[in-house]
């Protein structure tokens, strides 16, 4: 039993530090756009300003405190326990847009990459 809470302790600690590491992050710190891009061809511009004041809270997208972009672990193609840029971008932002709207994206690549054609 004492194994299982020491274990929890250490846990909580480590979750804690990483957590204190990202929570220096204010919105004043925030770019007002970024530009998501792993695929040269099919950038997505990004309203960060407008999207950190909605989340109010940095730590929703930056999960890892060594880290400012998700293209510093999620590379184009899956690597070990990274998945790919693309399924995190695809999962991550159209899962947040239904869960806020109750709607989400429709499917088309052009929603959120500008110069994309449907159907393309």
């Amino acid at each position: 039993m004492r194994r299982i809470v020491w274990m929890t302790v250490i846990l909580a600690a480590a979750a804690f530090a990483a957590w204190a590491d990202t929570a220096t992050l204010t919105l004043s710190d925030a770019p007002e756009e970024v530009v998501l891009q792993v695929y040269p061809k099919r950038p997505v511009t990004l309203d960060h300003q407008g999207h950190a004041r909605r989340m109010g809270n940095c730590q929703v997208c930056h999960h890892k405190p060594d880290s400012e972009k998700c293209s510093d672990c999620h590379e184009a193609k899956a690597s070990g326990d990274a998945p790919s840029y693309s399924e995190v971008m695809h999962v991550r932002c159209r899962g947040c847009h239904k869960k806020m709207t109750g709607v989400g994206l429709t499917g088309a690549c052009s929603e959120c990459h500008q110069n994309v054609r449907s159907g393309t």
